[in-house]
């Protein structure tokens, strides 16, 4: 309760709260207490965003087969309804998108924290220094809104100049497209990382990508991580630290009905999560839990590519296990597999 109606009393970008005897849990600043007015303001913003991405094709498909089966005289006005709603969806799949920075620090982005109850814990006790970094989420869960978190209001300061890669296909999904080209997303292929890498920007990734989504489970912690190394090479390549930043609450502000397993492949080869989720009310709205950063110490890569990625596995251990009985998960267990 003191967490939430704690004031900022520094200087700095951060404001601290004693969580435990022997950890201090930061508070990103400009938080304010959630009132049910940002609540329910929150809740819309996730049924229109989140809801438009099967609302879209669940109502062209409807509308041409209302126009197939409509009487002659009727067929026109349908047809001219359907085709209206599909140029509307194509714009929005097409149309160029910028950074919006100060809509990123507006209002209606800042509740988003206040809903989760934004903590982060420095496993060095004091935020990182001011440089590069490639970070590393961790898990990916059914909706990765860590790292859409990040990207955000007081956020930014945290992780400053760090763009998020995404899978290509959140850039083709009218409305998830215009989300990610505010927060100045990329696509997560080499090229675009590369290339941001040398403009000196940071980079946000998951991962676990796509695979780790499916295989989110709600009796225990579940990483795609010993098979993924391309970004140990990203990092010897360009000379940039390697920091795990483990969410916890991450995982279980979805739900999702069970899968087969071929779901895992087919979604593999889509590059999407073919996932069932619901959330609060069981509707398109995560649930409203806190979420823990616990940002770890900065990696350094060395030359070989193989001990770099032994040392990513066992600092995401380490955080996991040091951090998890803050949170209150003492008895569940972290798979990495």
């Amino acid at each position: 309760l003191l967490g939430r109606f704690f004031l900022p009393l520094s200087v700095s970008f951060l404001c601290t709260l004693p969580f435990a005897m022997d950890v201090t849990v930061h508070r990103p600043t400009g938080l304010r207490p959630l009132n049910w007015r940002s609540e329910v303001a929150i809740i819309l913003e996730a049924l229109v965003a989140i809801g438009s991405v099967p609302m879209f094709p669940m109502m062209l498909i409807y509308l041409f087969w209302k126009a197939c089966r409509s009487k002659p005289e009727e067929r026109w006005r349908r047809w001219r309804h359907f085709m209206a709603l599909l140029a509307v969806y194509l714009f929005l799949m097409f149309i160029p998108t910028v950074p919006r920075p100060w809509l990123m620090g507006s209002a209606f982005f800042r509740w988003w924290l206040e809903y989760f109850s934004i903590g982060l814990i420095y496993q060095g006790a004091r935020p990182l220094h001011d440089r590069q970094y490639i970070y590393l989420f961790m898990p990916h869960g059914l909706y990765p809104f860590s790292g859409a978190c990040a990207s955000i209001a007081s956020m930014r300061d945290i992780f400053p100049r760090m763009r998020i890669a995404a899978a290509w296909v959140s850039f083709r999904i009218p409305v998830i497209r215009q989300l990610m080209g505010w927060i100045n997303s990329i696509p997560v292929d080499s090229s675009s990382i590369r290339k941001a890498l040398k403009g000196g920007d940071s980079i946000g990734l998951f991962p676990g990508g796509v695979g780790e989504m499916v295989r989110t489970d709600s009796t225990k912690e579940k990483l795609l991580l010993r098979s993924r190394k391309g970004f140990v090479r990203l990092a010897i390549e360009h000379g940039v630290p390697i920091v795990p930043v483990y969410v916890f609450g991450q995982s279980v502000l979805w739900s999702q009905l069970p899968m087969p397993s071929l779901v895992e492949r087919l979604s593999r080869w889509l590059q999407a999560s073919i996932i069932l989720p619901y959330g609060r009310f069981g509707l398109l709205v995560p649930q409203k839990k806190s979420l823990l950063y616990a940002i770890g110490a900065p990696i350094e890569p060395g030359d070989n590519i193989n001990t770099t990625h032994d040392a990513v596995i066992s600092a995401v251990q380490t955080l996991y296990d040091t951090y998890k009985g803050l949170y209150g998960w003492e008895n569940r267990a972290l798979q990495i597999d």
